[in-house]
């Protein structure tokens, strides 16, 4: 039974990958589909156009801004682990989350997440650490969920939103609390589906040593607020800060529904209907929609390249070089990539 496991294992596997591909080709199928409407090709044609006059010092601010929310992704993912019991430094949990962006830019379905919940059950000690590390992007889902929730309600209070849309979000919140209290009184389970609790079993032991993940978790989600908000500046767009409240959340909801690779065509246009439904005009909401998803892959694969190089090279000085070096490619690239798509718009 035990020599037919690696190879069911290895089976399911493929089917998984497999399964995560043909979600990701339907999914460019349809952003293709929607392409050749002629009304739709016209208003992105207009996009494109309006992107040329964006504000690029807001666009590098707003580059900057994603980045310090994957840094402080990065915290907490290293915080939760420590709950766990496990020790990294702070450069290494930034490197092996910043692969899981890499991997979320390139390949669909979300397989960065896998990724990153391999790289950080290496520093754990114990025989199930692959599920003990798979509780970890659970609790800090929860705790981004109970800010989101404060966010929804915020907004409602202006009236963008209803109040009762941050019920649900609140509800997933609470469950995660209840969930810490209950398995805070007991003891670990035989099987190994208790083991993907242990996270939510040692916040509920030691609520005051659960406060650095909640508070990293509040700063990445308060520089994604800066970093929306800073596009749709960048756009001229009217109360940015206050539609940043809202787009932001409505990005985290956006994000189950997206397999394609960097959630390309999904972010765009949950961005877009949210900002078409606060008034905007179709073509500024188009084009900040596709200026956001831009910006954010672009810092995404950035830190994931750098990530990349420092995994691969041990050594401090090697380290220092290949980050030197990887910080000027990717402003290298992002001037190229600036400049030709300005081109692009003019033409």
């Amino acid at each position: 039974m035990s020599a037919r496991a690696p190879a069911l294992f290895a089976r399911r596997r493929a089917v998984g990958e497999w399964s995560s591909l043909a979600a990701g080709g339907l999914s460019l199928l349809v952003i293709a589909s929607l392409l050749a409407v002629p009304s739709l090709r016209a208003h992105l044609a207009r996009a494109v156009s309006t992107l040329s006059g964006a504000h690029p010092l807001l666009l590098w601010a707003a580059g900057a801004s994603f980045a310090l929310a994957l840094v402080c992704s990065a915290c907490a993912w290293r915080s939760a682990l420590g709950l766990c019991g496990g020790r990294i430094g702070r450069l290494e949990a930034g490197a092996r989350y910043g692969v899981g962006s890499l991997v979320n830019s390139v390949l669909p379905g979300h397989v960065g997440e896998a990724v990153r919940v391999g790289l950080f059950s290496r520093s754990l000690a114990c025989n199930e650490r692959l599920w003990v590390a798979s509780g970890i992007p659970a609790a800090i889902g929860a705790a981004r969920a109970i800010l989101f929730a404060i966010l929804v309600l915020v907004a409602s209070l202006s009236g963008a939103l209803p109040a009762w849309t941050a019920l649900i979000l609140a509800g997933a919140g609470c469950a995660a609390i209840a969930v810490c209290a209950w398995t805070g009184r007991r003891k670990p389970g035989a099987h190994r589906l208790s083991h993907v609790l242990d996270v939510f079993r040692a916040a509920g032991r030691s609520p005051s040593a659960a406060l650095p993940v909640l508070g990293w978790c509040v700063g990445s989600v308060g520089a994604r607020v800066l970093a929306v908000a800073a596009v749709g500046a960048a756009l001229g767009l009217r109360a940015p800060i206050a539609a940043a409240m809202v787009i932001v959340p409505a990005l985290a909801v956006a994000a189950f529904a997206s397999v394609t690779p960097a959630g390309i065509g999904v972010t765009s246009g949950a961005v877009a209907l949210v900002l078409h439904a606060r008034g905007a005009d179709v073509t500024t909401s188009l084009a900040a929609g596709i200026a956001l998803n831009a910006v954010e892959t672009a810092a995404g694969l950035t830190l994931g390249i750098a990530s990349g190089l420092v995994l691969a090279f041990p050594s401090p000085a090697l380290r220092r070089w290949t980050l030197v070096s990887a910080g000027a490619c990717a402003c290298l690239a992002v001037v190229l990539g600036v400049g030709g798509f300005t081109d692009l718009a003019r033409s």
